[in-house]
């Protein structure tokens, strides 16, 4: 009785609000931002290696010159980052060679310098430990967890290497390859080998690639009364649509929250 007369009094509890819904045509955006997310999947390992060099030179970057893979991470224009995917210890030093080739300073995952310790606590890039500002940032074996892609959202390009395809790292990367780190990075540290790097002087920030956006596959609905427009990423939160709700699931009897006019009464912008 206690129960029943104490929630007779309280009443229900206020239902939660629903998570918005992604939308027909609508994709969730990147943590990194908008990326080219050129995935390279087939063909051999060398032609995915030798289609990423391509692209890279095609960019703008310049392999005959390089920094100090020692630089610091906030600092550096380029870098190399092994993430738990490297393996063993013995292996850092495809990463060392990567970097050499690349003309990089090398990082890390948090994992990796906090609980491996391949590489000292000041080298891992995340949210909580160095973020990284400059162009070119090479991931290898790096999942992509949140905390980590918050580091390098202002990396002038990503580049991904991983052997798991569902990675998070595809998601927000310019271009990634899928294939396993030991086979892949000796390749990559090959082609792009120039001997001795010239010093790389002041650092020239590359221009992000604008991505073309395709238009949503929903319809932005106007009242004919009053031009209010009825947008299904925003709903109509005060009257009870959740935002995420097309226009045709609108009940029948809603109308305009401006004018009240009647949902027939609505044309497509």
């Amino acid at each position: 009785m206690r129960v029943v007369i104490s929630g007779h009094i309280l009443g229900k509890p206020p239902k939660k609000e629903k998570a918005a819904a992604v939308l027909p045509g609508q994709s969730v955006k990147p943590i990194t931002g908008d990326r080219k997310k050129m995935i390279l999947k087939k063909g051999t390992a060398q032609e995915r290696v030798d289609m990423l060099v391509e692209n890279l030179k095609a960019d703008g970057y310049d392999f005959t010159v390089g920094i100090d893979i020692d630089t610091p991470i906030t600092k550096a224009e380029r870098v190399v980052s092994a993430g738990k995917g490297i393996g063993p210890k013995e292996n850092m030093v495809l990463i060392e060679n990567l970097a050499r080739s690349a003309g990089a300073a090398i990082g890390s995952s948090r994992p990796v310098a906090e609980t491996l310790q391949y590489v000292p606590m000041d080298r891992y890039v995340g949210m909580s430990g160095q973020k990284f500002n400059g162009n070119l940032y090479i991931a290898c074996g790096i999942s992509g967890a949140v905390q980590h892609l918050k580091g390098i959202i202002n990396a002038g390009t990503i580049v991904a290497i991983n052997k798991n395809a569902n990675a998070p790292i595809f998601k927000n990367c310019d271009y990634g390859i899928v294939g396993d780190v030991n086979e892949i990075l000796p390749l990559l540290a090959a082609a792009l080998d120039t001997g001795e790097k010239k010093p790389a002087g002041e650092m020239k920030k590359v221009r992000r690639p604008i991505i073309k956006k395709e238009k949503p596959a929903y319809d932005i609905m106007v009242c004919d009364g009053c031009g209010y427009e009825y947008d299904p990423m925003a709903g109509d939160p005060a009257n009870g649509i959740a935002p995420g709700t097309l226009f045709e699931k609108l009940p029948e009897d809603w109308v305009c929250p401006e004018c009240s006019e009647p949902k027939a009464n609505f044309e497509k912008a």
